[in-house]
């Protein structure tokens, strides 16, 4: 006799220890494996997995069990209003960085311009994604200095009909086209070499160059709030994702470097997370 789907879900003891969400995890996991939804797993829990689908589900399960994240294990992951192919070359994208996304919204208004946004460092195209659907006359321009990072979000950008944006492979702004844009928005790697939460909820399975900068986190905010000012119209906005100890210095570094109307806003978690400043030009 195989495994039913009520022994499968009763495993996620297994996994109690390594994920504050065992139970959801394991869910998500076994919805994958025989293609049902989590409302199926629940009405039909004496339905017998094949063998090939028992294989799948135990080896998934020991991948979470080792720490590696859902999202990575699955192949995907939800943001914003669609769901995102991801794989170990992208970071995962995180439901703050949403904060990302509102600000820009806000920011870029109900303008029915053909208006030129950039996203730096696009990893899995989110932010790209998420801007360029909003208005298909808009005109999205996105990096990413990794080639197998900048195929995730170019597979993503098919999938989901996003065909206002170009892919771009190049280190933040010199990856730009020579024009000027409206809005540049980014989220680059922004913790410290050595920082304790690099070893914490699965981060250690995604990509060091994502995560981490010199000078203590602050490098490639900084570099990106340099180069910027060649690529932005005139009273156009710069919109950067930081750290949770970063913003008072990110708000410094803007003032000192030109920028007016800096502004910061917090997470949903309370935490402070996103800035935004005007160019004025020089």
């Amino acid at each position: 006799m195989g495994l039913s789907i009520n022994q499968a879900l009763g495993m996620s003891e297994d996994i109690r220890s390594h994920s504050e969400s065992y139970m959801l995890d394991t869910e998500i996991m076994l919805s994958f494996v025989i293609s049902k939804t989590k409302e199926y797993l629940r009405a039909h829990g004496e339905h017998i997995l094949t063998e090939l689908q028992e294989q799948q589900f135990q080896h998934m399960l020991l991948r979470r069990k080792l720490g590696e994240p859902i999202a990575y294990i699955v192949g995907k992951r939800s943001f914003w209003d669609f769901e995102l192919v991801v794989n170990d070359h992208v970071l995962i994208p995180r439901p703050e960085t949403e904060i990302l996304v509102e600000f820009a919204l806000e920011t870029l208004g109900s303008s029915k311009n053909k208006l030129r946004i950039a996203d730096l460092g696009t990893g899995s195209g989110a932010v790209a994604i998420a801007i360029a659907r909003t208005n298909p006359r808009w005109r999205v321009h996105a990096v990413d200095i990794c080639p197998k990072a900048l195929g995730v979000a170019r597979h993503n950008a098919r999938n989901l009909e996003a065909s206002n944006i170009k892919f771009h492979k190049g280190s933040w702004c010199k990856g730009l086209p020579d024009e000027t844009f409206d809005l540049i928005v980014a989220n680059p790697p922004y913790l410290m070499h050595g920082d304790k939460h690099l070893v914490e909820d699965g981060l250690q399975f995604e990509p060091t160059i994502a995560l981490t900068a010199r000078d203590s986190g602050y490098s490639d905010l900084k570099h990106i709030i340099r180069q910027s000012r060649e690529y932005l119209k005139k009273g156009s906005w710069l919109l950067l994702e930081h750290g949770y100890n970063q913003q008072d210095s990110i708000i410094e570094c803007l003032k000192r470097s030109g920028y007016f109307e800096v502004s910061g806003r917090k997470d949903y978690s309370g935490i402070n997370r996103v800035v935004a400043a005007r160019w004025e030009g020089k």
